[in-house]
């Protein structure tokens, strides 16, 4: 696929317009005239800089968040503070939090399994 030479701007449109358009990427990719493997470079990039304080690569209205509900082994049972929060995210990515995680870290970690598996 032949592609023209874009400006970071235009990249990062791009990019934020994905999640909202309510195509798969290879739709995406086609309708824009850009490779899949473009935009998932580009998704990264804005993404590395998001994390590294360079500004949010995507709102958080762009992209919202679906609450799933949360099952417990034994709602009865003691709190102990050895248990694991594990974390499903869609196509099977499991996430095991560890008591005492930091919060920062964790909020990181997820927001970069999230945008992985939308893609």
């Amino acid at each position: 696929m032949a592609e023209k030479r874009r400006s970071r701007e235009q990249w990062r449109e791009l990019v934020r317009g994905w999640p909202g358009s309510g195509l798969t990427q290879a739709q995406y990719c086609e309708h824009h005239g850009i490779s899949t493997g473009s935009l998932s470079r580009w998704r990264a990039v804005f993404g590395r800089e998001h994390h590294a304080g360079g500004g949010p690569a995507r709102s958080r209205a762009e992209s919202p968040v679906r609450l799933l509900p949360v099952q417990f082994g034994d709602a009865l049972a003691p709190a102990r503070s050895d248990r694991v929060l594990t974390v499903v995210f869609g196509g099977g990515v499991r996430l095991e939090v560890p008591p005492g995680c930091d919060g920062a870290t964790l909020a990181r970690v997820v927001d970069v399994l999230a945008q992985r598996t939308t893609a």
